[in-house]
């Protein structure tokens, strides 16, 4: 297969990435699955989104996991990125952002919600031992 040529001019590995760091249309409506191509060109590897991106790359997650946007991707801290991961589902038209309503959800546990849960389970595991 012939390399084809990136928005950069330079010659790419694989065929173009849908989010390419130089086209301001694929940065700003540009979505990702996780089994397309990531962009390759030595100047962008270091921007975070793209690190994110080839993470989630490496899972080898399916387009069933769902899909991904900048904003998504330049969202996710590196310990959130696991097998577990999905993206925004396809079928709903607001799904980024029902995608950052459910990522928000997750994380608004507070410190006493935490000490609580842990405390409940240490019943409970007292109680199991009895």
């Amino acid at each position: 297969m012939d390399n084809k040529l990136c928005n950069l001019i330079e010659k790419c590995e694989t065929p173009e990435a849908p989010l390419c760091p130089m086209l301001a249309e694929s940065l700003t409506h540009g979505i990702w699955y996780p089994n397309e191509a990531v962009c390759r060109a030595q100047k962008f590897q270091n921007l975070p989104w793209l690190k994110n991106q080839r993470r989630i790359a490496s899972l080898k997650l399916n387009m069933d996991d769902g899909y991904f946007t900048i904003r998504m991707l330049s969202s996710l801290p590196p310990a959130a990125i696991t097998i577990k991961l999905k993206g925004a589902d396809p079928c709903y038209p607001d799904a980024e952002f029902m995608w950052f309503q459910q990522r928000s959800r997750k994380q608004t546990s507070t410190p006493q919600k935490k000490h609580r849960a842990k405390a409940a389970r240490v019943d409970n595991l007292q109680l199991q031992l009895c």
